[in-house]
């Protein structure tokens, strides 16, 4: 880019439905790490500096099963990480996935739930 400023790298886990892949993104003002994220379909554990991001699919999978089930956060997550381990994929601890899951998931819903109000303003402004 031209942005003029200083570039860095950021390695991210990114966690499929299916599976889970490491990636590096080039970071810059321009650029910045949940934006690239966003445009490859999957949403940051953080704002800013994000170091797992979570499929947008998977995302909204959970939110719809966690209105049918009691939400068990830590239970899902300790059983994917289980999954992902017979894979070949072995996070440092399964609390941190769980941690950064949560956040993804919470900072995920609440942007959601910010979409549809600003939706529901447009439609009764409309009318």
């Amino acid at each position: 880019c031209k942005c003029g400023s200083q570039h860095h790298s950021l390695e991210v886990v990114c966690v499929h439905m299916e599976c889970v892949e490491d990636i590096t993104l080039d970071i810059c003002k321009c650029r910045p790490a949940p934006v690239q994220l966003v445009q490859r379909g999957f949403f940051p554990c953080s704002p800013v500096c994000p170091t797992l991001a979570v499929s947008l699919n998977m995302l909204e999978f959970i939110a719809e099963l966690f209105l049918h089930i009691a939400p068990n956060e830590r239970g899902w997550a300790a059983t994917l990480v289980k999954y992902l381990k017979t894979r070949g994929y072995h996070f440092m601890t399964a609390d941190s996935f769980h941690c950064h899951f949560a956040n993804t998931l919470a900072h995920y819903q609440q942007l959601v739930r910010l979409v549809n109000a600003e939706v529901e303003k447009l439609v009764d402004r409309s009318r």
